[in-house]
């Protein structure tokens, strides 16, 4: 289907977006995929799942853009407004704030998102875990370690 056919098949509003304001996605739509198809498809394994998902999507992002901010990349993804708490010689910690994530589901995804943007901005291998801050409004705090002894295969 050619570009005109398709822009007059879609809604008069559609055609007359502003392209330099970044899409939203509806938190709806997001939570039904998040906490609800997701889920179904990954069974028990889910978990595991999303932290080797947010892994590979945290390698990608950064081949893309050498300069990613985790900070703003969490806000556009619609995961929550992200800060360092502390950092260390061996670990630092992140506290997630998020306004329409259900405590029910992994946090792993973000959690491995983060260890992968840490072995890669550190050049060493990093692992993270994450635990439920408090519920209103909705806290995660992400713990992601290293050892400098053991270098990152890049």
């Amino acid at each position: 289907m050619d570009k005109q056919r398709r822009m007059r098949l879609m809604p008069e509003k559609l055609n007359h977006q502003d392209e330099t304001q970044p899409s939203q996605v509806p938190a709806f739509s997001y939570d039904l995929i998040r906490h609800e198809l997701i889920p179904e498809l990954l069974g028990e394994d889910e978990g595991r799942i999303l932290y080797w998902a947010g892994k590979s999507l945290a390698r990608k992002q950064m081949d893309l853009n050498k300069n990613i901010n985790p900070y703003d990349f969490f806000t556009e993804a619609h995961w929550g407004s992200l800060q360092t708490v502390k950092e260390s010689k061996s670990e630092r910690i992140y506290e997630l704030a998020s306004s329409h994530q259900e405590n029910k589901r992994p946090f792993t995804l973000e959690a491995g998102f983060l260890a992968q943007f840490v072995e890669i901005e550190k050049g060493v291998v990093s692992e993270s875990s994450y635990a439920i801050k408090r519920n209103k409004p909705l806290t995660i705090t992400i713990t992601v370690r290293w050892d400098k002894k053991d270098p990152a295969n890049s």
